[in-house]
């Protein structure tokens, strides 16, 4: 028996529903609007694979599930001609969401129209077209992280949330995603709480507001610096999070007064951008 079963959302979109711990996959814009909107279009990707003289793109794709994610990556790359050859890394330990996927062409015709290159991702963890090289990292995330080749300029984040997965939100989790990030990279991610935020500040990223998605307003996209970020937090956002009564990182339940010196101190609120943006 699957641990996953078919939802169909208000927009008429299919999506899957994880039995063990609640959680919908993708259960805002339903899951091919809302891979293309955070992790193609918010992670500037086809900009990125035009770059000029680049070596190839190396893409994290954190969370694999049913591969929405992944396959819009991948049909990005293919509407680009003379591009970068894109090296796709997905870190998943379940292939329950993606058999049972496939299991159901009619529900989920995306992956249907992509049954020869997702059988062979689950049957080799490993596919190679023209442009493209596609692995799947099974097991733990961390773990996975240590066998990456080469740092990662786009990590699409897309776990379960941090109730249902709080080891991948903690900062020294999000510290080693920090680490895989490519200069000029970005991590984009559905999650738009305080929480997150102050997180991944603690773990050393600079933090955006991103694009709206249903019925969050915003989503969150983080990098190494101001330059990749179109709407940084600022001190708008400085003064909101004093006043929160969610100012601790994940994994933290009181904010200690080290913690609020580490978040203040951030060179994203001392610099420009942090007078004015959100």
């Amino acid at each position: 028996m699957s641990d996953f079963e078919p939802v169909v959302l208000g927009n008429g979109e299919v999506t899957l529903r994880d039995l063990r711990t609640g959680e919908l996959l993708h259960p805002g814009l339903g899951p091919r609007r809302e891979a293309e909107l955070l992790y193609v279009r918010q992670t500037r990707l086809a900009m990125r694979l035009q770059e000029p003289g680049g070596g190839p793109l190396a893409v994290l794709d954190v969370g694999l599930g049913a591969a929405t994610n992944a396959l819009a990556v991948i049909r990005c790359a293919e509407e680009i001609s003379g591009r970068r050859e894109l090296v796709l890394t997905s870190l998943e330990r379940d292939d329950g969401a993606l058999r049972l996927a496939l299991a159901h062409p009619d529900r989920f015709p995306l992956q249907a129209r992509h049954r020869e290159l997702l059988e062979e991702i689950l049957d080799r963890r490993r596919v190679e077209r023209p442009g493209l090289r596609w692995t799947w990292l099974p097991g733990d995330a961390l773990e996975a992280l240590d066998r990456l080749d080469a740092r990662q300029e786009v990590v699409c984040f897309d776990p379960f949330s941090p109730e249902a997965n709080p080891a991948l939100w903690s900062i020294d989790t999000l510290r080693r995603f920090r680490q895989v990030l490519a200069p000029g990279g970005v991590l984009s991610t559905y999650s738009t709480s305080t929480r997150t935020r102050v997180t991944l500040l603690l773990a050393g990223f600079w933090v955006g507001a991103g694009a709206p998605a249903a019925v969050k307003k915003e989503t969150t996209v983080a990098s190494d610096g101001p330059e990749a970020l179109e709407a940084p937090l600022g001190a708008r956002w400085l003064q909101r999070w004093r006043r929160s009564s969610a100012r601790a990182p994940h994994g933290v339940s009181v904010l200690s007064p080290e913690l609020e010196r580490a978040v203040l101190a951030h060179p994203q609120f001392s610099a420009p951008t942090g007078e004015t943006a959100c």
